[in-house]
């Protein structure tokens, strides 16, 4: 399996394969011509002693200061070791893979003006799998991601630490395992490092493909749910879902009606009409699948963008400006936390409906009702996860920043956002777990013989990971595993 970069063609997809399946990256050689072609221009300017920020002069309000041409190379180092103040738990390795992918492919525009030796030591990373060590906290998002950009950037320098072959270990000691040199950094390539927004857009697309994914679980466990209350199928009719000009909901609509067909368990008659949670999955799921679509746009941008500063244009030199300021994926992952706790919020309200529709001989899908408890308490943690999900999607990219003596003057919050959405993904696969495994025992109470083709497979599924709970025992575990299986694709 292999994934080609060129600089602006880089997908989700391949971003998910470099991440999770650890594809190989390959640069294509137009892209390295390129980059050479860039770094003729601005050595030449360079020659010509002419004023380039950050690169032959400080940062920020040192950008005035002169750095003499023999110091120059001592600055771009200065420069990363002084911004790695990153503190906390470390990113998870496939979120820092994309971090790298999405830089090296930022670079290979070639208007950040790096050599191409810098983008060819990355992808020999990703491929010898030496993943730098990064906390999780202290980007503003705003000039990039400077921090955890720094910490990815010094393991290039053998400074820092790495993971390879399972452990931690040193940078240095890493990469010669490995048979790569650390790099020298010359001018500009230190600040092209840092800055940008290659965290945030690595966290969308982590959401992005997590958030797919509980989309997917949501629609078939709600087939489930939908065949054990006895729905009505007139709810997911197509010819009433395209009276509403909204693509997620006729989608989402048409993934149930598939997966219930052939249930003998959905009415076809409307009334008595069935609870929200059931009866406008179409409308709220679709509400998600839309969030979806529009985050994917921004992020697929965003992977193929060049988001240094500053930069060069052919036909106009070195251009200053604020693309580095990540609130664009900031505020779609902001999005994306919001919409994912709807389908924690319908996924509770389902499971509500099937504990309230147990029959008293077997209240709470127990065996022995009153000696024992059955899945009573299953639905108080479904509850408390969603508790927890109502105070984690108030927007990150909301809140204000100054910082830098008020150079620095907003900030998108972008990393932050994505680790919120990432608990809140985390979060709802366990109450969609919750439903799947009520639904499961609702359906064997109610006897699973009209269950549709789908639905059965489906069932088994679950059932490998949370047999059917014939006496009281802890599914703590169950709904952990499930969780997992939700998370990384495997029940859809």
């Amino acid at each position: 399996m292999r994934v080609v970069l060129n600089g602006n063609s880089l997908t989700i997809d391949d971003a998910a394969k470099v991440s999770e399946r650890k594809a190989e990256v390959e640069i294509s050689q137009h892209a390295l011509n390129r980059m050479q072609d860039f770094r003729h221009k601005l050595e030449n300017m360079l020659e010509q002693k002419e004023a380039i920020y950050g690169v032959n002069t400080g940062f920020g309000l040192l950008g005035k200061k002169s750095i003499p041409k023999n110091k120059i190379r001592q600055l771009q180092v200065n420069l990363l070791r002084s911004h790695a103040a990153g503190v906390g738990e470390p990113f998870s390795k496939d979120i820092v893979r994309i971090a790298m992918l999405a830089k090296l492919n930022s670079l290979l525009n070639g208007n950040s003006c790096v050599r191409p030796d810098v983008a060819v030591l990355i992808a020999n990373m990703l491929n010898s799998d030496v993943i730098p060590y990064v906390p999780m906290l202290g980007s503003l998002s705003s000039s990039g991601d400077l921090t955890p950009s720094a910490h990815m950037a010094l393991a290039l320098l053998g400074e820092g630490k790495a993971y390879y072959d399972g452990k931690l270990i040193q940078s240095g000691i890493a990469l010669s395992k490995v048979g790569l040199k650390p790099l020298s950094l010359e001018a500009k390539e230190g600040l092209a490092l840092i800055n940008g927004t290659c965290f945030a857009v690595a966290l969308g697309v982590k959401n992005i493909v997590s958030v797919r994914r509980l989309l997917d679980a949501a629609n078939s466990v709600t087939s489930l749910t939908a065949q054990a209350v006895g729905a009505s199928v007139q709810s997911f009719d197509d010819s009433l879902m395209r009276l509403r000009k909204l693509k997620g909901q006729t989608s989402v609509a048409a993934e149930i009606l598939k997966q219930i067909e052939s249930s003998s368990m959905i009415r076809k008659d409307a009334m008595p009409q069935d609870p929200y949670s059931v009866r406008c999955v179409p409308q709220v799921h679709g509400a998600v699948y839309e969030a979806l679509e529009f985050a994917s746009e921004i992020v697929t941008g965003e992977l193929n963008s060049v988001t240094d500063n500053p930069v060069m244009i052919e036909g106009k030199g070195i251009l200053h400006g604020g693309n580095f300021h990540a609130q664009p994926v900031a505020m779609v992952l902001d999005l994306l936390s919001l919409a994912t706790s709807y389908l924690g919020t319908i996924s509770l309200a389902r499971t509500h409906l099937l504990m309230h529709r147990s029959e008293e001989m077997h209240k709470f899908y127990a065996e022995n009702p009153g000696l024992e408890s059955g899945l009573m308490l299953a639905e108080y943690t479904a509850t408390a996860l969603q508790n927890i999900n109502s105070s984690l999607v108030y927007p990150s990219s909301s809140f204000p920043a100054n910082v830098s003596e008020g150079i620095e003057d907003h900030a998108s919050f972008g990393v932050n956002a994505g680790l919120r959405c990432l608990n809140v993904a985390e979060n709802v696969s366990k109450i969609i777990s919750i439903e799947m495994i009520v639904a499961s025992n609702a359906l064997y109470r109610k006897g699973e013989g009209g269950v549709s083709q789908q639905g059965k497979r489906l069932l088994e599924i679950i059932r490998r990971i949370s047999p059917v709970v014939h006496e009281d025992r802890s599914i703590s575990e169950d709904v952990e595993r499930l969780s997992e299986d939700v998370l990384r694709g495997a029940l859809t």
